[in-house]
């Protein structure tokens, strides 16, 4: 998981209802309908949840400490999907011990190297990374339909990269892969995907999914004219003139899709 700064989230709270309105333009979902698609439950059973479920967002400072805003982000993201949330005063331990004394259901926690919600009740962990690729795999779906016979181009093979890539040739999609760290070039060459090793063959594919974490990398002439492309990498890749010119076409945040997909997984 990149490690977030306060300025890609800080207006989360503010922004998120013209978010969802993007992404139901972009892809013909909602977020419940997008989560739903990604975690295998429906619509209503998102719905009957959050007539139910309480949510607590638990601060954590261990490590390099919190980010700035993100607590009250994630708890904005529960609340944009109907469900009541809430950021405890403590942190830590013992913000954990008052989102139960407050009867929280379920709970979000983060550290440096993981960010999870947590059932309560059921006793289910989701994870980020997970819930991430499961969301932007089900936004690709939405914007060009089933992916089995497709060929995807996937950018960066760190973590998500490789989720990706698992999740991708389950629904029968050819993967493709791109990254420059040679180190990973090199374990590429001895998996069954496809490696290509320079930007300017980015533009032979339609359909990308960006997991790098470096900005303003990928310009327009290395995009295929009618290019689909979901990233949740962040920084995002694309520099502001190639964003402006493919938006439509690109669905991409900073946190929103990966913490309501796991909101989803954990019900």
């Amino acid at each position: 998981m990149t490690r977030l700064i306060t300025e890609w989230i800080a207006d989360i709270e503010s922004t998120i209802k013209k978010k969802e309105e993007q992404l139901k333009s972009r892809t013909g979902m909602n977020y419940k309908a997008l989560v739903a698609k990604a975690s295998g439950c429906s619509v209503n059973d998102i719905e009957r949840a959050s007539w139910e479920i309480i949510i607590g967002v638990v601060p954590i400072t261990t490590g390099l400490g919190m980010i700035g805003s993100f607590p009250q982000s994630v708890a904005a993201i529960a609340g944009a999907m109907g469900f009541r949330s809430f950021v405890t005063e403590h942190t830590d331990v013992d913000g954990i011990y008052e989102a139960y004394q407050k009867e929280a259901d379920l709970i979000y926690i983060a550290d440096d190297d993981r960010f999870i919600a947590m059932n309560l009740h059921k006793k289910k962990v989701a994870d980020n990374n997970i819930a991430t690729v499961a969301g932007y795999t089900a936004a690709l779906e939405g914007m060009t339909g089933p992916l089995a016979g497709k060929e995807i181009l996937v950018l960066g093979y760190g973590t998500l990269g490789k989720e990706f890539a698992k999740l991708l040739k389950k629904k029968g999609a050819a993967v493709t892969a791109y990254d420059n760290d040679p180190d990973k070039a090199e374990l590429l060459d001895k998996s069954d995907i496809r490696l290509i090793r320079h930007p300017d063959e980015i533009k032979e594919f339609r359909f990308i999914i960006d997991a790098t974490s470096e900005g303003g990398w990928l310009h327009q002439q290395h995009l295929h004219p009618e290019a689909w492309i979901v990233a949740p990498g962040v920084p995002l890749s694309l520099d502001p003139e190639t964003y402006e010119r493919y938006s439509d076409r690109v669905v991409h945040d900073c946190l929103e899709i990966g913490t309501a997909t796991m909101l989803g997984m954990a019900l």
